[in-house]
């Protein structure tokens, strides 16, 4: 069988991004899971989320860039681009996004004292 080269740097970049996408898909959920303390339930349907969704965006990405054929450099590609996602954007994404949460902590804080909020929400 004759193995196509034409093409593999388009497909290693597709994958890459694809990679990456599923590293910004699991930074928006930790970032979610962080700001809403989860809890058990919550962490397992942020967990199947990532599941469904990081296999969606590869399966995409697969069939776009390489008509659906599974080769090992691309899972290498994509396993590279998470780990240039996580490596370089995810830390300083993940500190933000603690930062925000408390932010958003301390104004709830904040609404919460109010009397007409105790009155409803007693």
């Amino acid at each position: 069988m004759l193995f196509s080269t034409v093409g593999q740097g388009w497909v290693f970049l597709w994958m890459m991004g694809a990679g990456a996408a599923i590293g910004a898909w699991y930074a928006l959920l930790a970032a979610l899971r962080r700001l809403l303390r989860a809890g058990f339930w919550l962490s397992l349907l942020a967990d199947v989320a990532f599941g469904v969704g990081a296999a969606a965006v590869f399966c995409a990405a697969l069939v776009a860039a390489d008509y659906g054929r599974v080769r090992l450099y691309a899972l290498l590609a994509a396993l590279l681009g998470f780990g240039l996602f996580a490596a370089g954007v995810f830390p300083p994404a993940r500190r933000a996004a603690g930062s925000f949460a408390g932010a958003l902590r301390r104004i709830f804080v904040k609404i919460s004292g109010f009397r007409w909020i105790k009155v409803i929400f007693r």
